[in-house]
């Protein structure tokens, strides 16, 4: 028999939302991400909820004119929820997980295979049924495509205006984002999302001094933030840093490719409809982007 976990009023409102629109359909429902991590800090200021149901069927699901994918994102007590649908089916098998979510199909099934990185809202734990997400191989061109698109969405805010709170907090989904890039490539079978669990792996990587050093603190500072609602330093400073750390880090060849600039430029320009203002910013740093140096 189905039942609610011990959850808050506005998981619970969720849940009511999603028993009263699909009814028997419901699987399971978890909730990944920061709010549920009980790990974080009390001050931790969430900026969403990811919310994934797994339902027998995804027919009674509305979807999209432009997409076959099935998500929704409301709002539940002032707070953004993106719910996300997926079938047992397509958790099983990648092709057709590709046809119901626009999520990386390996970091999907760690967020629900392992309880460290998903907490069961509702329903039944099907945790056994999912892959091992290392029974595949990554997708490290998706990953790091998903690291970047908010990087370009940082840029974007901050051209509609100037210190934009949307512009800081798509910068820290960012850093977040690329430090689980980072724990995923140089650990080996690192399986946890949360971003407690990104920064402590970080601490242990084996990397150049110099290379966990910034990327450790530009994690901090994005924690700095989600916490105080500030950085500890200029705000397009350190963007401007940390855009030009990453361009060295994909131009040194010691990430999973080396990218050269024209073939990051496609790059950028076949993910996600395009990065119009990181590919703006890469073609003005094109010099320092060739003058990197490698080892």
């Amino acid at each position: 028999m189905n039942e609610i976990k011990a959850v808050d009023n506005i998981t619970s409102n969720i849940i009511k939302y999603l028993q009263k629109n699909l009814k028997d359909e419901i699987i399971s429902i978890f909730g990944i991400g920061s709010y549920f991590d009980k790990n974080l800090p009390s001050d931790w200021r969430n900026t969403d909820i990811d919310v994934i149901v797994v339902a027998s069927t995804l027919d009674k699901i509305t979807k999209l004119d432009w997409t076959d994918v099935r998500y929704e994102v409301r709002k539940f007590d002032s707070h953004n929820v993106w719910i996300g649908y997926n079938t047992i089916q397509g958790l099983k098998k990648k092709k057709l997980f590709a046809q119901e979510s626009f999520a990386n199909y390996e970091w999907s099934l760690m967020d629900i295979k392992f309880k460290e990185n998903s907490q069961l809202l509702y329903g039944k734990d099907i945790r056994e049924q999912v892959p091992d997400p290392f029974s595949f191989d990554f997708d490290y061109d998706d990953i790091l495509a998903r690291c970047l698109y908010h990087l370009d969405k940082s840029l974007k805010e901050s051209t509609i205006q100037e210190n934009s709170t949307q512009a800081m907090t798509e910068f820290t989904k960012a850093v977040f984002k690329f430090g689980f890039y980072l724990c995923l490539f140089f650990s080996k079978r690192y399986y946890l999302t949360s971003v407690h669990s990104v920064s402590l792996q970080l601490n242990k990587l084996l990397l150049d001094d110099d290379m966990q050093n910034s990327m450790l603190n530009f994690m901090s500072e994005s924690i700095i933030y989600r916490r105080t609602n500030k950085f500890s330093k200029k705000f397009e400073i350190l963007r401007k840093n940390y855009v030009l750390f990453t361009l060295s880090l994909l131009r040194s060849g010691i990430l999973h490719r080396k990218y050269e600039f024209q073939e990051l430029l496609i790059f950028l320009k076949n993910k996600f409809n395009g990065m119009p203002y990181l590919i703006t910013y890469l073609k003005k740093a094109k010099n320092i982007f060739y003058s990197t140096k490698t080892n």
